[in-house]
């Protein structure tokens, strides 16, 4: 698998060993009330601990759930540029000669993959099949089968195979990720490198509800991922990770090249939704907003005289959207959302998107230090959703490390910026500055500055002379692109 989140006991008598030991110390612990656990599980140590054989804990798990993990062979092409095109003239001599054609060359892929359903739908992730022109997969039986895509979800690295047969193929069985805890067994099946087929590792649960995760390739926007010590390599992305009670509570999906012990997982209530909506309908339906949320950092709570540190805010509303009807305006901080609270950008990306289109839902925000209750209806998430007076002259004296200039500047037309937008462009940014430090870039267009618009540099210069001696943070509501976005700056002494 491509992904930048990349990691077993000497002979019998010391597995025997090891086995007994974790039994008789769950036991002990389980007496004496030191671990809380369910009775069916209590029920299923204690016969464990007085079994004469002391059969393995995970051996039945395996017997039960290797029958269900299939392996997923992908066959695409890619074309690269003629042998004498390579190198640093490359660029050069494509261009040169653009009639020339590309060699085409075939590229293997492997993965790992479950069966939801005996009569052949297989779950695996998007990135194992995406681009795929052919795909087949091969049960612990030896059998191979041509399966056919029914549909991919690269927001959520979720796809659904179907694999026509005649055959009953073994299904597994679902589990229930949300009453996973911290600490809790789990085993990993899959098929590493794409040769070492029916591995099983075995580990913990070591956290859960991981997102933001820099993945290699590109990762899912929707991230709620369960983290887990149980050994995972290239190959194992779309199997399973199981509980003890053989039930799938996640789909093995990214590593972590770096380091050992830490591998990711999606939630199989996450991925089990998303794959009945592709068997459903072909597609995922999400709800839609029509904000562009934030992050609501110290700096910007601070720069807005709020003291609230939770919640999420908005950086722009989208025209004639549910949230535009519903009278949400940009600078507003959600902090509930259908009764839950608001605790990050991820976290609310993924409550919108998982309500149902036409739902009425509440939302709680803050506005200018006051509480107000907006009710809105979802619509359908749109698909290409994934998300002046002196504008020749130029600021060159750069406050907090950024100079800026007109939009109809030759500077800012050298930026691609439109000379009839309002607002000032940012030219250049003082490396290791304060803007820099925030996040301003060249071409960003700044519209507004402590909750004042900026129009032309006129205004830009009556804002900053009012704030030169402020030593909080400083809020700045930019364009960028298609987008608006907040950002706080943070003056450094003597700015």
């Amino acid at each position: 698998m491509s992904r930048r989140f990349l990691p077993v006991g000497r002979g019998t008598r010391a597995a025997f060993l090891l086995v007994a030991g974790v039994v008789v110390g769950v036991v002990i612990a389980t007496a004496f009330n030191w671990l809380p656990r369910s009775e069916a599980r209590q029920r299923f140590v204690l016969e464990q601990a007085h079994s004469t054989d002391l059969p393995s804990l995970f051996g039945d798990v395996v017997e039960q759930v290797a029958p269900t993990v299939v392996r997923v062979d992908t066959k695409r092409t890619v074309r690269t540029s003629a042998p004498h095109f390579d190198g640093p003239f490359g660029n050069m001599f494509r261009d040169m000669f653009p009639d020339v054609p590309s060699e085409k060359h075939p590229v293997p892929g492997f993965g790992s993959g479950f069966v939801l359903t005996g009569d052949g739908y297989v779950l695996t992730n998007n990135h194992v099949v995406q681009d795929a022109e052919k795909v087949e997969i091969k049960t612990p039986d030896g059998k191979t089968y041509r399966a056919t895509v029914v549909g991919t979800d690269p927001s959520t690295d979720v796809a659904v195979l179907k694999v026509d047969t005649d055959d009953a193929l073994k299904a597994v069985t679902l589990g229930d990720s949300d009453r996973m805890r911290v600490g809790d067994w789990v085993l990993a099946f899959g098929n590493p490198f794409g040769q070492l087929e029916g591995t099983v590792t075995a580990g913990v649960v070591s956290a859960k509800g991981r997102s933001d995760l820099v993945i290699q390739g590109g990762g899912p926007v929707y991230q709620d991922f369960i983290q887990t010590d149980a050994s995972i390599n290239f190959g194992n992305s779309g199997g399973p990770l199981v509980n003890l009670n053989g039930e799938v509570i996640a789909m093995n999906s990214a590593i972590n090249p770096s380091g050992q012990g830490i591998g990711f997982a999606i939630p199989i209530n996450l991925a089990k939704r998303i794959a009945e909506q592709l068997i459903d309908h072909g597609k995922v339906i999400r709800g839609y907003m029509g904000v562009y949320p934030q992050e609501l950092t110290p700096d910007l709570a601070e720069g807005k005289g709020m003291k609230v540190r939770e919640g999420i805010l908005v950086g722009q509303v989208v025209e004639d959207s549910p949230a535009a009807e519903a009278g949400l305006k940009v600078g507003d901080v959600i902090i509930e959302f259908k009764g839950i609270e608001v605790s990050g950008v991820s976290k609310f990306r993924w409550l919108v998107a998982d309500t149902q289109v036409g739902e009425e839902v509440r939302v709680r925000i803050l506005r200018d230090g006051r509480e107000k209750k907006l009710d809105l209806v979802l619509a359908e998430r749109p698909d290409s959703e994934v998300a002046s007076a002196v504008e020749g002259t130029v600021e060159e004296e750069g406050w907090l490390g950024i100079e800026v200039g007109g939009t109809g500047s030759p500077q800012a037309r050298q930026l691609g910026i439109d000379p009839d937008e309002e607002g000032v462009v940012v030219l250049d940014i003082e490396e290791g500055g304060p803007s820099d430090d925030a996040g301003f870039r060249p071409g960003d267009i700044i519209v507004e500055i402590d909750n004042r618009e900026i129009g032309n540099l006129r205004d830009y210069k009556k804002v900053r002379d009012s704030l030169k001696d402020r030593d909080k943070a400083i809020v700045f509501l930019v364009q960028r692109g298609a987008y608006t976005t907040f950002l706080a700056v943070k003056p450094q002494h003597g700015e």
